[in-house]
C-alpha cells in the first residue's frame, strides 16, 4: 500500500512538473500582452501584471493589420485540413480495404516521403509556382501544405480503418452495399474521432508552418499569421514584447478552441490504435 501511495504521489509530482514547463511559456506570453512597455523587463519580473491594459491588443488590431493575417491563415489552414482529410479518407480506405500488387511498397513510400524535410521541396515548388503562376499566392500555399500533410493523414486513417472488424463489411455486403456506400455509411462513421484527430493536426501544420510561407509568400496582403508575428521583431531597434505577446495570443485561440471543443474525440481517437478491435 505505501509504495502505491508513493508511486502515485511520484506520478502526480511529474505530472505537474510538466504541465508548468509546458504552460509556463503561454502563461508568460499571456501576461506580457497586457504589460505596458515599461513594466515587461522590470527587475524583478512581474509574474502577474499590476496594471493591465488592452493596449498592445489596440495596437495588433488596429495598426499592424493582424486581422487580415489572422483570415489568411484561417483560410490556409481549413483549406488544407478539408482537402488533405477528403483525400486521405479514400486512400487509406482503399489501402486498407484492398489488396493489389505494391501496396505495402506505396504504403512506405509514402512513409518515406514524411521523413523527407519539407524546405527540401520548397525550391521546386518556388519554380514550378513561378511558372504557372501559383507563387505568392494562398492557392499555392495550400497545395503545399495538401501535399505535406498526406502522408501521415494517410497512414492515420490506414490504422484506424483496420481497426474496423471485417464482418461490419461482410454484413453491409450482404445488405447491398457497393463499395462506396460501404465507405460512407459503414467505414466513415465509426471512423470519426480518426477524422477529428488527423484534421486537428493537418489543421495546426498548416496554420503554424512558418518556413515553406516565408520563402512562397512576399507580398503583404498574403501573409499568414506566422510571417506577420516575425515581422514585429525588429533586430535594429526595440522589439515591441507586448504587441508580440498580443499577436501570439490570439494566434493561439484557433487552436486552444478546437482542442476543447474536440477533446473527447481526441482522447478517443489517440487510444484507439492501443485497444485491438
Amino acid at each position: 500500500m505505501r509504495t502505491s501511495r508513493l508511486e502515485r504521489i511520484w506520478i502526480y509530482f511529474l505530472v505537474v512538473v510538466f504541465m508548468l514547463f509546458f504552460t509556463f511559456p503561454i502563461y508568460w506570453a499571456v501576461t506580457t500582452s497586457f504589460k505596458s512597455p515599461d513594466r515587461i523587463l522590470t527587475l524583478p519580473p512581474e509574474v502577474f501584471p499590476y496594471s493591465p491594459t488592452t493596449d498592445n491588443y489596440n495596437e495588433v488590431i488596429n495598426n499592424n493589420q493582424m486581422g487580415l493575417y489572422f483570415l489568411n491563415s484561417l483560410f490556409v489552414a481549413v483549406s488544407t485540413t478539408i482537402v488533405s482529410v477528403l483525400i486521405a479518407a479514400l486512400a487509406g480506405y482503399g489501402f486498407s480495404r484492398f489488396r493489389f500488387r505494391g501496396k505495402y511498397f506505396w504504403l512506405y513510400l509514402i512513409l518515406a516521403i514524411r521523413t523527407v524535410p519539407g524546405l527540401v521541396f520548397t525550391l521546386p515548388y518556388f519554380v514550378i509556382f513561378d511558372k504557372i503562376g501559383l507563387l505568392d499566392t494562398l492557392t499555392g500555399l495550400i497545395v503545399v501544405y495538401i501535399t505535406a500533410t498526406l502522408p501521415l493523414a494517410v497512414w492515420l486513417f490506414v490504422g484506424f480503418y483496420d481497426k474496423i472488424p471485417t464482418d461490419i463489411y461482410d454484413a453491409a455486403k450482404i445488405d447491398g452495399c457497393g463499395q462506396l456506400q460501404m465507405f460512407g455509411q459503414v467505414a466513415l462513421p465509426l471512423v470519426v474521432p480518426g477524422i477529428v484527430v488527423t484534421s486537428i493536426l493537418n489543421f495546426l501544420a498548416a496554420y503554424n508552418e512558418f518556413g515553406t510561407a516565408l520563402i512562397l509568400i512576399f507580398s503583404d496582403n498574403n501573409k499568414t499569421l506566422p510571417l506577420a508575428i516575425a515581422g514585429l521583431i525588429q533586430l535594429q531597434k526595440d522589439t515591441p514584447f507586448g504587441t508580440l505577446s498580443a499577436a501570439g495570443t490570439i494566434a493561439i485561440i484557433p487552436a486552444f478552441l478546437l482542442s476543447i471543443f474536440a477533446q473527447k474525440y481526441l482522447v478517443s481517437g489517440f487510444t484507439a490504435g492501443a485497444v485491438k478491435g
